[in-house]
């Protein structure tokens, strides 16, 4: 309801407490976290990339992902192994579960991004952004908590929307020129987006009851 959303709102209505917050990395709201969960890939993880066969690349081809997938998946399959030895079926079920991982992974663009970063040795938690970008989303934020009818919202959401497809196509632009700070600055500024994506849907909700 309205209250839950003033509630998580109510914490970073001040640029100096949102402005803190993004330094000590903390700005974590809960609507983010199942992608934090999604795109966390530590160092000694395998190259997703690799694992289907695939040039390290933003653009890359999600056809041939699905059909990669779908044979490697073939090759796991529990039928395929009955008269394996125990260690054997484990090893398929493990190797199974990391390719539904890679898989869901790899067709988000976010966390394709954020995988990318990785492989270039690049932090991909690089938290500095512009103040004017900072404030510019409070003010987005704003005219999401403020909005009261659904066609407005939805007018709200395509910007927000463009916003992102724009920051993706910069990044995928300066990854490929080498650029990987400055990618890294455009994937940190698509969080935003996408925790702001998460907002519009919660107020979608809320408006729609009403």
């Amino acid at each position: 309801g309205s209250s839950g959303i003033n509630a998580e709102y109510g914490e970073f209505q001040t640029f100096q407490h949102y402005f803190k917050q993004i330094n000590l990395r903390c700005y974590e709201p809960m609507t983010m976290r199942c992608i934090r969960a999604l795109c966390s890939t530590p160092s000694s993880s395998p190259n997703y990339f690799s694992l289907f066969s695939l040039t390290p690349s933003y653009s890359i081809d999600l056809f041939a992902l699905s059909t990669r997938y779908k044979e490697l998946q073939t090759e796991c399959h529990p039928d395929k192994h009955t008269n394996s030895s125990a260690e054997e079926q484990e090893k398929a079920a493990t190797k199974s579960a990391l390719l539904n991982k890679a898989y869901r992974c790899l067709r988000d663009p976010y966390c394709r991004a954020k995988t990318l970063l990785q492989c270039a040795g690049q932090d991909p938690t690089v938290n500095s952004v512009e103040n004017e970008f900072l404030m510019e989303m409070m003010d987005f934020n704003d005219e999401v908590e403020m909005c009261e009818d659904l066609a407005s919202l939805q007018v709200i959401r395509d910007a927000n929307e463009t916003g992102l497809s724009n920051l993706f196509e910069e990044f995928d632009r300066y990854f490929s020129e080498g650029h990987t700070d400055i990618a890294a600055n455009r994937l940190t500024k698509c969080k935003f987006l996408l925790q702001t994506r998460e907002r519009i849907d919660q107020r979608e909700d809320f408006l729609a009851v009403l």
